[in-house]
């Protein structure tokens, strides 16, 4: 099938190439010349593991192919997958800036009949928007076309996105016509998608799911960060609590690790986005807007307990290292947007203190956001980071900090000062290391 997208961001490339990779023949429509450049060589812009592969693949098979021009892309598609960002406004609603002006150049330019979908993340309400503007756009320009509009939400996580294209814990259709859900099926068919994990239902509610999801996830983040900084208060466990609670089947084990928050381009953006939709039609959003504000704290909370220490110790600022160990907001992504380590980084520099911050993949996209400031420099591995510091602050969990013993640790460090934000090392070992150990409600573990 002709398929078009537009946006080669991450959802957009991932969309690009998986369905390419189903063997469609896909045009992928980008305006960023840099990140167009990067996309013909076979190199994609952001770390996702397996994608510079598999877009390398597909490129050279001829199934996927990117154009500057969205009119091309317009002109190619019998069904279109709108992708383009969907970036916070000042108030916290949506911008569909981008996805109107992309259901122009359809309009101007898409064969007639063509199927429209939303892959964005959008508020609910903008499949009719979408659909308005699109016949509006058409009568302008006095072009005899109609189209139909469906949603089909993308539940993507970075990190593992090509596993959760290809191996879908769900499949979502928001379909209003028949023939547009049959199309949906026939792109999607080589995957052989699970009866029971494929969903039919109104475009409305497909719009809804995908925030919902996301709101749920980070309802249950927030809440064990508010659990956990209880422990913190009355002498509790938070590990002993979360393995409590996780027996629970109504509960289970995922999102009930405590820490210093969530981040990323979607929970922080999403979960507002729904407190907004919910005031537009005066619905309120208690929880979700909760969590919100739960979050924001949480990634500054750290932070301010380091300070709170180092000037309890008269610790002058200009003679403190603090190494930074994760910059992504989460393991295998170089994405640091809204990252609790760089609000956290940001806080401790404004205070005056040096942050040496090392990061596996996001090293770059760390430095882009804080190189301004004087006191930040970046490492090649871990224990440089670490070497001769007075704090080591760990924001992100990846794998290879894992592997570092609270030994080696208190060996290279000045003074062995450690906040642990993921609960990466065991309490216990890392105090008997002889670590002056601090995480979320972990006093007693």
């Amino acid at each position: 099938m002709k398929i078009s997208v537009y946006g080669a961001g991450y959802v957009g490339l991932v969309q690009a190439s998986c369905l390419a990779n189903l063997g469609h023949d896909v045009v992928c429509a980008e305006l960023i010349s840099a990140r167009l450049e990067a996309l013909a060589k076979g190199k994609t812009p952001f770390f996702e593991p397996g994608m510079d592969d598999l877009l390398t693949q597909e490129l050279a098979n001829g199934r996927l192919r990117f154009t500057s021009d969205p009119a091309d892309a317009a002109r190619h598609g019998e069904v279109q997958f709108l992708a383009v960002g969907t970036p916070p406004l000042a108030d916290g609603s949506s911008d569909l800036s981008y996805l109107l002006a992309a259901a122009d150049t359809i309009a101007l330019n898409a064969p007639n009949n063509s199927l429209i979908v939303t892959k964005s993340t959008v508020p609910v309400g903008t499949g009719q928007k979408l659909a308005a503007r699109l016949k509006s756009a058409a009568e302008k320009a006095a072009r005899p076309v109609s189209f139909r509009v469906a949603s089909n939400p993308e539940f993507l996580a970075e990190g593992h996105a090509l596993q959760d294209f290809l191996q879908p814990q769900r499949t979502v259709f928001g379909v209003s016509d028949a023939h547009a859900e049959a199309q949906l099926r026939e792109i999607y068919a080589p995957l052989k998608l699970s009866a029971e994990r494929t969903l039919v239902m109104s475009v409305e509610s497909a719009e809804l799911a995908k925030y919902a999801a996301n709101a749920m996830l980070a309802v249950r983040i927030s809440f064990m960060n508010e659990l956990a900084n209880l422990a913190d208060m009355t002498g509790a466990c938070i590990d002993s609590v979360r393995d409590a609670m996780a027996l629970d089947p109504r509960i289970g084990q995922k999102f009930l690790n405590s820490g210093c928050g969530y981040g990323g381009s979607c929970f922080p953006k999403d979960v507002t986005s729904l407190v907004k939709q919910g005031e537009a039609v005066g619905s309120v959003m208690r929880i979700a807007d909760a969590a919100a504000e739960i979050n924001v704290l949480q990634r500054e909370l750290m932070a301010d307990r380091l300070l709170a220490l180092l000037r309890a110790e008269g610790r002058k600022p200009e003679d403190t290292v603090i190494a930074l160990w994760g910059m992504a907001f989460k393991p295998d992504t170089d994405d640091v947007r809204e990252a609790p380590g760089i609000v956290m980084a940001q806080k401790l520099l404004n205070a005056g203190f040096s942050v040496r911050a090392y990061d596996p993949q996001a090293q770059h996209t760390g430095r882009a956001e804080l190189a301004v400031n004087a006191g930040f420099s970046t490492t090649e591995t871990a224990m440089q980071a670490l070497a001769g510091a007075d704090v080591l602050l760990v924001a992100t969990e990846w794998k290879e900090f894992y592997s570092v013993t609270p030994e080696e640790v208190a060996r290279v460090m000045r003074t062995p000062i450690v906040f642990d934000g993921r609960s990466v090392f065991n309490a216990a070992k890392a105090r008997s290391a002889g670590l002056r150990y601090h995480a979320f409600g972990r006093l007693n573990a």
